[in-house]
């Protein structure tokens, strides 16, 4: 842990650094056995990750299948409210990340995800620096989804960011691009300039001056050596320019 923190301040990239819960976490689950295992892991990384230092800890908040939405809604809600309470103050924030909406997942929508958590939580509270729970947003997910991000979809997606959570652009961005259509609630990756976003999407997010502080994660296959992650780095960067 010590070494992790020490490499993370020499690199730059202390409080940059963010971990992701396991996938199996389900806290919207009707099996109660299940959402109570999906809290009690969510508890121990959330610690975890403040130990490490860490600015935070994305979750996919979980599905509540073909059962009914609002129900799921109002499980997912309780869960997060124990596992932050448990966690403590020296936790991690929590980020709820979006989802393309396959499979009854939860959080299609920044209006969704922030249905997802008490009012609370996502607000500034005395002797703590900053909200306990936030959002990260995936442009494949986004995209599948059914936002059009190579058109009005961008400015809809942070204006619902502004109503929802008060907030300018997400605490974290992962910048995925994606083959699948718009709309299929489909989540594939993709390399940014591979996919049907392109450069457009990219440019438009990398020159938003509302993002200008926003950290953005790729995830996509890294290749031998991260060959393929430095070859799309530069070609961010260029688009940047």
């Amino acid at each position: 842990m010590l070494r992790f923190r020490g490499a993370a301040l020499s690199a730059g990239l202390d409080g940059l650094c963010f971990a992701h819960a396991p996938y199996l976490l389900n806290l919207a689950s009707d099996d109660r056995l299940l959402r109570e295992r999906s809290v009690e892991v969510l508890v121990e990384e959330l610690q975890r990750a403040g130990r490490l230092g860490l600015a935070g800890l994305v979750l996919h908040p979980g599905s509540g299948g073909e059962g009914d939405r609002a129900s799921a809604e109002a499980r997912c809600r309780a869960a997060v409210s124990e596992a932050v309470a448990h966690a403590g103050d020296g936790a991690a924030m929590l980020l709820l990340e979006g989802q393309a909406g396959s499979g009854g997942q939860l959080g299609r929508t920044p209006t969704e995800l922030a249905r997802l958590v008490e009012p609370g939580l996502r607000s500034l509270r005395s002797g703590v620096e900053g909200p306990r729970v936030g959002v990260c947003l995936d442009s494949a997910h986004l995209w599948g989804a059914g936002y059009d991000l190579l058109g009005d979809g961008w400015e809809r997606v942070l204006g619902e960011l502004a109503d929802a959570w008060q907030l300018e652009a997400p605490q974290l961005f992962h910048g995925n691009d994606t083959a699948v259509e718009l709309g299929s609630h489909r989540d594939r990756h993709a390399p940014p300039g591979e996919g049907k976003l392109g450069r457009s999407f990219f440019r438009k997010l990398l020159t938003d001056p509302r993002c200008a502080e926003l950290p953005i994660v790729l995830e996509i296959p890294p290749g031998d050596g991260n060959v393929l992650i430095k070859k799309a780095l530069a070609r961010l960067r260029r688009w940047a320019r």
